[in-house]
């Protein structure tokens, strides 16, 4: 039994991530041991590594954040119905599921329809980016059929998602992205309007309109510009939601739209809404998603999987620049 441990922070990863054996896998009463069947490999993940991250890493620190497996075993106070069933494992930064087997608490995991049969290289992927999805979309407005949405870096995995819910809501998406190519790939997901960043964009913005205006507009750059091209089309009283900071810089909304306008910003953190969801909630969050993820509604690229043996190249190319899916571990016998 093997799991990936980070030894040092900020470091090369090269250097400070190592194949270590985990002979630990003793339960608590409310724990169960997961067989982990896919792990993916996020950005998050690698700021988790640098420091750069929320929560922050305890050294020897697992790694991981997310993860589908089965419960093979399971504590004296869980309900042992739990055992042999398909789970989800939600983030914590902590217990790490870029591993074989994993010891969580039974509160961290979330079982799945015994029917469902959807690919684990899906279901691993969906705690994270498909529940940002979900709530970008049901916590910030009320939206109905024929609303606009706005978002950019909407060729991001979570771009990809709001684009998929918002479609099968019949919520209309204007997505902007950096590039032609991208472009191309966010109209075959189904946006309903696609502008490439660059000089006019607000312009732009609103001529795809058609003099139409967004309800919501969904901010993962951070981009002063990008986000006052949106806001530039949001209604009176709006929200902006940032999701991410890709650019690094602080979110903003211009001084004028906040106060004359009365556009408001805000900000979602998958660990706070998981932390602040009631359990019931999420038990229906996650399996609403996971039935669409069977149905082929929910699906995200994967780039390459790689066993843990492997991580040395798995981590390299999962931090390259552009890539065209996801980055998973998998046990060897899938890799």
């Amino acid at each position: 039994m093997s799991r990936l441990v980070l030894t040092a922070v900020g470091g090369d990863l090269q250097d400070t991530v190592t194949l270590a054996e985990n002979p630990d896998l003793h339960l608590a009463p409310g724990d169960v041991l997961v067989e982990v069947d896919a792990a993916p490999v996020n950005n998050a993940d690698l700021l988790f590594t640098m420091g750069w991250f929320s929560a922050q890493p305890r050294l020897p620190q697992p790694l991981g954040a997310e993860g589908v497996g089965r419960v093979i075993q399971a504590g004296e106070d869980v309900d042992q119905t739990l055992l042999g069933r398909r789970v989800i494992i939600l983030p914590t930064f902590v217990q790490g599921t870029w591993t074989d087997h994993v010891v969580v608490p039974a509160s961290t995991v979330v079982p799945l329809s015994v029917t469902n049969q959807a690919d684990a290289l899906q279901l691993a992927m969906l705690p994270v980016n498909p529940a940002t999805a979900y709530a970008l979309l049901h916590d910030y407005a009320t939206l109905r059929p024929g609303d606009w949405i706005g978002l950019n870096l909407a060729n991001s995995a979570v771009g990809n998602y709001v684009i998929a819910l918002a479609k099968r809501a019949g919520i209309r998406t204007l997505a902007v992205v950096r590039r032609e190519s991208a472009a191309e790939q966010v109209r075959a997901l189904g946006a309903d309007a696609v502008v490439v960043d660059g000089a006019d964009l607000g312009e732009r913005i609103s001529a795809a309109l058609g003099g139409e205006r967004l309800r919501l507009a969904l901010e993962g750059t951070t981009d002063p510009a990008q986000t006052a091209a949106l806001v530039q089309s949001l209604e009176d009283g709006g929200t902006v939601v940032t999701f991410a900071a890709a650019t690094g810089q602080a979110p903003s909304v211009p001084v004028g739209d906040l106060i004359y306008r009365g556009i408001v910003l805000r900000a979602f953190f998958i660990l706070n809404w998981i932390r602040d969801t009631p359990r019931k909630e999420l038990e229906i969050v996650y399996t609403e998603l996971a039935d669409l993820v069977e149905q082929g509604v929910l699906t995200a690229p994967v780039e390459a999987t790689y066993p843990l043996e492997d991580h040395r190249a798995a981590l390299a190319h999962a931090a390259k620049a552009e890539r065209s899916g996801k980055i998973l571990f998998v046990p060897r016998d899938r890799s």
